[in-house]
């Protein structure tokens, strides 16, 4: 049977590690009775700084809990006055719900407003409202003071939100606030875990015998003792130490709940507010992201392109540049912007921010559709980032594969708002028969576009006939030369994948390590290709000492010495042997390794005998007499009398 709302979590029988955790966040002007609030709801005084106590009033994030039903209700005590805006967004940014808070002496105040138009800005969609100091108050002034707040949050994410006076003094209606928030939090539905671990600090400290201390509501993933952290943006890995949740030692912290992290190998001073733990390798810290945006529809003043403003998301703060489609942005409208910011954060898809003025003025906000979009320009910014900020998974990867060649693992959660799994296997669906279709390179790990696949093969086909062309008469190169021809390309790390592509499909041929236009090749008859299967690998078997071009007619009766000697030719143009003399050639993999040794030698020794280097390289004479003078004739040598030293092209 289900524990009815009315129970407690003891009454229930439910332990606290089944209770769910949900952020709560407080929120309203100053001294309308919010840090009174939470202490009644749980007992906790959360003003913690000498100079809160002694004036008052909130100037920074308070925390505390209490349990109620089935739920463990963290609860985030944010501050009021305008100046400390900065703490709010900080302590609102997680949250599961909102308690507005008015006074019933005062009504709806500045703050009141502009805290709304955060929580709205910043995504959160369940809440109540809450009139405090109602012993101050008689029912009539009570109902004007609802009255009044309907209209204020008429169209919001609080318009059917319940209204409930509470005293701080007395402690009435509590029990009834209690019970609307069980409500409210039944209503938030199960969330899809995530396995990605994300922390924004809010607070840093030491502690005697401890160490440095972080904490912070843990935004995605879980954390346990003995993991792996990064900290970023500094991209420093950390380890854990241990993990509490609200004073209590456990074995980890899951996504919505307060956690404190002890930290091993780094000082208080090396943190700060607006840091952030997580999941090492999956986050990257940017200078840039692509978002949509809103101006608020009670601003004053439209946003304008290339306006400076500061935006907050999460616990940090950052000067940014606005980059529009548009050169006014009008109060109530919404478009897509390019952010350029001043010093490097992470953000990641769909993650909400706040955007303030220069004279301290919330004036909008927006959402990241694209949270690492690098250097490379964006033509049409608004087609673009609708398709990155489109809800349907497939449609998201199909904009990022316009900008760029190929999505990785590490594009999932920051770029994607995916995780790797969900990734996966949306890009396994799109292989065949979509707009966008996908294919994937084993050696990278990557999905690339059969798009951008083809016009790379396109961009190696060219490349290749001009190095063929500079290269004449050789109609074969070695594959690795070309892959490092190609290393300025766009997709790079993707042309051995075109290579195979392109062999597949007929445009290039293949023969060993060695690659080369098919259009451009000599057209063998059946039996000059079986001789060449014959010879070829005799002289691959025999790196060091190949056999001579004479040794090879006498391995075959099936042609005539000039011919073999005409096909030999053909694969000295072609690249598959190189000409050391007119008797004998070495594959590029035999000439290499021995220009390997020569190079070990001379680290060796400077300067070698002929002997030398026929025995360190263990060939015969018949075959370093020749090699040497190739070896010389090319630079990789230089003769001095009866000894050789290393040439500059070796």
């Amino acid at each position: 049977m289900k524990p009815s709302i009315m129970q407690s979590a003891s009454e229930s029988g439910v332990t606290s590690t089944q209770l769910r955790p949900l952020l709560l966040g407080t929120a309203g002007h100053i001294d309308h009775g919010k840090t009174t609030l939470v202490y009644r709801l749980t007992g906790t005084n959360t003003d913690r700084l000498p100079e809160e106590k002694a004036r008052g009033i909130s100037i920074d994030l308070g925390f505390a809990h209490f349990d109620a039903a089935t739920f463990r209700f963290g609860v985030v005590d944010v501050p009021g006055h305008e100046r400390f805006i900065r703490q709010m967004v900080a302590g609102a940014a997680n949250i599961d719900i909102a308690v507005l808070v008015v006074a019933g002496d005062d009504g709806v105040m500045p703050q009141t407003q502009e805290h709304l138009d955060i929580l709205q800005l910043l995504g959160v969609q369940y809440g109540v409202i809450v009139i405090t100091r109602c012993d101050l108050i008689d029912a009539e002034m009570r109902e004007l003071v609802a009255e009044e707040l309907r209209e204020v949050v008429a169209g919001t994410f609080l318009e059917s939100a319940p209204i409930l006076p509470v005293s701080g003094l007395t402690g009435a209606g509590i029990e009834d606030l209690k019970q609307a928030l069980c409500r409210v939090a039944a209503e938030i539905p199960d969330r899809r875990h995530v396995a990605v671990f994300r922390l924004p600090v809010d607070r840093v400290f030491s502690l005697a015998g401890r160490g440095t201390v972080v904490t912070g509501s843990v935004l995605s993933g879980s954390v346990s003792a003995g993991d792996e952290v990064e900290l970023l943006p500094a991209q420093r890995r950390l380890r854990v130490r241990g993990v509490q949740h609200h004073g209590q030692n456990v074995p980890q912290a899951d996504a919505h709940r307060r956690a404190a992290i002890n930290l091993a190998g780094v000082a208080v001073s090396e943190i700060q507010r607006g840091d952030e733990l997580a999941t090492p390798g999956v986050f990257t810290p940017t200078t840039r992201v692509l978002a949509e945006i809103a101006c608020l529809s009670t601003a004053k003043k439209p946003l304008r392109h290339r306006q400076v403003l500061t935006l907050h998301a999460g616990t940090t703060t950052v000067t940014v540049r606005l980059r529009l489609t548009q050169t006014l942005l009008l109060p109530g409208e919404k478009t897509y912007a390019d952010l350029r910011l001043k010093e490097s954060i992470v953000l990641a898809w769909g993650q909400r921010f706040i955007l303030r003025s220069s004279s301290s003025q919330t004036v909008g906000g927006g959402r990241v559709v694209d949270g690492l979009p690098g250097r490379r320009r964006v033509r049409n910014l608004q087609y673009r980032c609708s398709g990155a900020g489109d809800a349907l998974e497939e449609t998201r990867i199909a904009s990022l594969l316009e900008q760029q060649p190929s999505v990785s693992d590490s594009d999932a959660v920051q770029r994607l708002g995916l995780s790797i799994v969900d990734a996966t296997e949306t890009l396994r669906s799109m292989t065949t028969g979509k707009p966008v279709n996908v294919i994937h390179d084993p050696a990278s790990g990557h999905w690339i576009s059969k798009h951008w696949l083809r016009r790379l093969g396109m961009s190696l086909l060219r490349m290749l006939r001009e190095e063929i062309k500079r290269q004449s008469p050789r109609r074969l190169l070695p594959r690795a030369l070309v892959t490092s021809q190609c290393r300025s390309f766009d997709g790079a790390i993707h042309v051995p994948l075109a290579i195979d592509a392109l062999v597949k499909s007929g445009e290039l041929i293949q023969r060993g390590d060695l690659i080369g236009l098919a259009d451009q090749q000599v057209s063998l008859t059946k039996r000059q290709r079986e001789v060449l299967d014959l010879l070829l690998p005799m002289i691959a078997a025999n790196e060091r000492t190949p056999p001579t071009h004479r040794e090879l007619y006498a391995a075959t009766d099936r042609m005539n010495p000039s011919d073999i000697e005409q096909l030999l030719k053909l694969c000295i143009e072609d690249g598959s042997l190189i000409a050391v003399s007119q008797d004998l050639s070495w594959t590029p993999t035999g000439l290499e390794l021995l220009r390997t040794g020569l190079r070990e030698l001379f680290q060796i020794k400077p300067e070698v005998t002929l002997a030398e280097i026929r025995d360190a390289l263990r060939m015969t004479r018949k075959h370093v007499v020749p090699l040497a003078e190739y070896w010389d004739a090319h630079k990789l040598t230089i003769r001095n009398g009866d000894v050789r030293t290393a040439g500059p092209e070796l």
